[in-house]
């Protein structure tokens, strides 16, 4: 704040001249207030951005066609199915909450129970429960398993090596190339003509950088 030995009222700018006992003084204000409607208009748009690039990330993997086929009788296409169900997994940057991220889509029974049961080196096991269908309906859709690691979470890699069926409850997942830290797996079911998908179900997992 200064003073003013001239009589001068009112806005100049940023500027405020306005008088207390006698004396003008002077005080800046911002140029523009941001309304709070328009920052939030900012927040949404940013995490729009964050969905959307990840979604074109997706575009040269098998995933881009997963969200196709799930889209397929909805009155929308791959691409909006996934911000739909995904907008609220990205912050104004990136993806921040990715045990919540749904990777993979569709209306098969998905894995229940997804557990870690080994780990050795780069080699881990997975279990889990089936649904209560009658027995050997879908017994044979196999597993897939989809790999997003700390640093590099817009590169999902499709762990191929990783070969069950969902009558197995069980499947060992290689993990050789994957950089040391924290691995985010996202398991599905797959069935044996490749049409349909369950939705993924997620693991969070470590990997030492000596192993």
């Amino acid at each position: 704040m200064a003073k003013s030995e001239n009589v001068i009222r009112g806005r100049i700018g940023n500027m405020i001249f306005y008088r207390v006992r006698g004396v003008t003084r002077i005080r800046s204000v911002p140029l523009s207030a941001v309304r709070p409607d328009a920052l939030k208009c900012r927040t949404a748009r940013l995490r729009l951005i964050a969905a959307v690039r990840f979604y074109q990330r997706l575009q040269d993997t098998r995933l881009r066609d997963i969200w196709r086929m799930a889209a397929k009788d909805t009155a929308m296409n791959g691409y909006n199915l996934f911000v739909k169900q995904n907008i609220h997994v990205f912050n104004e940057r990136t993806l921040f909450d990715p045990a919540r991220l749904l990777l993979v889509s569709g209306t098969l029974p998905p894995m229940n129970c997804l557990e870690l049961a080994e780990q050795t080196g780069r080699r881990i096991v997975l279990t889990w429960k089936n649904s209560l269908e009658p027995a050997g309906v879908r017994a044979t859709d196999r597993v897939g398993v989809v790999a997003l690691c700390e640093g590099k979470m817009y590169s999902p890699l499709w762990l191929d090596k990783a070969v069950s069926y969902r009558q197995e409850q069980r499947v060992a997942v290689e993990l050789e190339g994957l950089p040391a830290g924290t691995v985010h797996l996202y398991c599905f079911f797959v069935s044996a003509d490749g049409t349909a998908y369950s939705p993924g179900s997620y693991l969070c997992i470590h990997l030492k950088s000596d192993e």
